[in-house]
């Protein structure tokens, strides 16, 4: 495959991280944030075949002990926690053998809310019940907090940031009865994820905190600074463009700060 050499004649020097974010996998519309399930499956096989998936717990370990990948590496996360990801995603990733980690809205689980961007599409999606949850975890998945209420943390007074972080954590804990460590900001873009909203992911118990505004990691970043690349029909969503993306910025790439 074409897509594969390119990426294959670049091996020997250290590789940057590549975390990937999806939101929906199911064909109930085509705006931007669902992904076709035929293509979802697709390209998590090409990234099974040719790249290294890893847990994005396995990934944070890595760069805690400051390991440079030696090869294209990725970990797949979902974002808000709609019920096509427990269940059309989860079945697709469990079929491949393939680790994901879920981040959930813990407000809207379980219940009828849609999210105000859902309101116009033909079709609203669902979000999973809390059953879902535990059963993607039983599974062996990650979870992940989203908050509450998923707001632009960068907009909120610090008591109801902490309460947003907290109260999120808490109910994940109370219903899969393990420590939640993982975080993901909301909206994900460089002025929601400010050094404020870091520090109060710190102070909530938290081992790390993930944007959502493209690009790789470098094994010395701070888990409290970390980017994530979206994925979507219109973004990022052939092979091809996988292995033209990893290879510019592998080139293009330079360490972040590596203070926490």
């Amino acid at each position: 495959m074409r897509a594969w050499r390119a990426l294959d004649t670049m091996r020997g020097a250290p590789w940057p991280y590549c975390v990937a974010t999806f939101h929906r996998v199911w064909d109930g519309s085509r705006d931007e944030l669902s992904y076709p399930p035929a293509v979802f499956a697709e390209l998590c096989r090409y990234w099974r075949d040719h790249y290294e998936v890893l847990s994005l717990d396995r990934l944070l370990a890595r760069l805690a002990h400051g390991d440079p990948g030696s090869q294209a590496t990725i970990a797949i996360t979902f974002d808000d926690g709609y019920a096509d990801n427990a269940e059309i995603a989860a079945p697709i990733l469990d079929a491949l053998d393939l680790p994901a980690t879920f981040f959930v809205t813990t407000g809207y689980i379980g219940t009828e809310r849609r999210f105000p961007w859902d309101a116009t599409l033909p079709v609203r999606p669902r979000m999973m019940s809390w059953a879902q949850v535990r059963e993607l975890h039983q599974a062996g998945f990650g979870i992940g907090s989203h908050t509450v209420s998923h707001p632009r943390l960068s907009a909120l007074a610090a008591p109801e940031l902490d309460l947003e972080l907290g109260s999120s954590k808490q109910r994940l804990e109370a219903e899969l009865g393990e420590e939640i460590v993982d975080f993901a900001f909301p909206f994900g873009q460089p002025s929601d994820c400010g050094a404020a909203a870091a520090e109060a992911v710190r102070r909530a118990g938290y081992r790390c905190c993930l944007a959502c505004a493209g690009g790789l990691i470098d094994a010395g970043d701070s888990p409290f600074a970390l980017r994530r690349v979206c994925v979507s029909p219109n973004f990022h969503a052939t092979p091809s463009a996988w292995a033209r993306y990893f290879a510019g910025q592998r080139w293009r790439f330079r360490p972040a700060s590596r203070a926490a």
